[in-house]
């Protein structure tokens, strides 16, 4: 019985080792580099998003309130955008020229041009603006507004909120 169990054991401990082992040498996913992003220390970052074109990252880092926007051909922080509290999800609107950002903190979404990478408006919106995807064809942002049972609905070539969709779950 004794033998039983420590050949078992062994056997798991080897098992372990090779598929270690080999998830390191077969890994799809590996480090390539490092950027150094800035900001305070201790504060979340929340999600990221490329403009393929542009090369860019968009870096949102929640608990500081800022946006950081990475040139990816050089790997280095090109532009911080302030005054996005709360910053959550930013997405892209490339055929607008635009990014959007929600900020829950004043529950609005933010509006930055991407020529100047200036925060240019902010638009009202229900409690906690989230996660953000956008629409392409039809022009339109859809922004979860998680603490308000809800998903704004943004036309892209206005600014403006069309519609708010309200779930009660």
């Amino acid at each position: 019985m004794k033998s039983m169990r420590t050949a078992f054991i062994v056997c798991l401990v080897v098992a372990v080792a090779m598929l270690l082992f080999s998830a390191e040498v077969n890994s799809p996913l590996r480090a390539v580099g490092y950027i150094e992003i800035p900001g305070p220390k201790g504060k979340r970052f929340d999600y990221l998003t490329i403009h393929p074109e542009k090369q860019y990252l968009f870096v949102t880092h929640l608990g500081a309130g800022l946006l950081y926007v990475v040139d990816l051909k050089s790997n280095n922080v090109i532009k911080t955008i302030s005054d996005v509290p709360g910053i959550e999800g930013v997405e892209v609107a490339p055929d607008v020229n635009k990014i959007y950002t929600s900020d829950w903190y004043e529950n609005k979404i933010g509006v930055v041009d991407l020529g100047s990478l200036k925060l240019v408006k902010k638009i009202p919106t229900e409690a906690k603006p989230d996660g953000i995807a956008y629409a392409a064809p039809f022009h339109k942002l859809y922004i979860s507004d998680e603490r308000g049972k809800a998903e704004a609905v943004v036309d892209v070539t206005r600014d403006e909120v069309v519609t708010t969709l309200h779930f009660n779950s």
